[in-house]
């Protein structure tokens, strides 16, 4: 008997995290330079369309970023690093389940520049 309810009590767990799981979605992708090579250690920026959520991130060592857990929805994500910068990638759409995938190229950075906002 006490076989069964634990197979219950673990299959409504399981349910459960699946359930809360699904609503989000990930960004991830690669920040590269110009000449095409990936950047390790750059900050990666994002933030919601409408201002909020902003998170950072840094790339690991072949460039690539992640930033998960996002509720669905349109973000913005941008990259730096040694004084380069990309453009700010707009629209970006997260759907519940799955990762969008972003390729940031790294420009060198123009006065003023840094502190433009998406």
């Amino acid at each position: 008997m006490r076989h069964k309810w634990s197979r219950a009590i673990l299959l409504c767990g399981a349910i459960a995290g699946t359930s809360l799981a699904a609503g989000f979605g990930t960004v991830g992708g690669e920040v590269i330079d110009s000449k095409g090579k990936p950047v390790s250690d750059a900050r990666v920026t994002l933030q919601g369309s409408e201002g909020g959520h902003l998170q950072t991130s840094e790339t690991n060592a072949q460039g690539r970023f992640w930033f998960a857990s996002l509720p669905e929805g349109q973000y913005s994500v941008r990259a730096s690093a040694s004084g380069r910068i990309s453009e700010w990638r707009q629209n970006v759409w997260v759907a519940t389940g799955r990762e969008t995938d972003v390729t940031l190229h790294l420009k060198p950075s123009k006065p003023g520049l840094a502190a433009a906002q998406p």
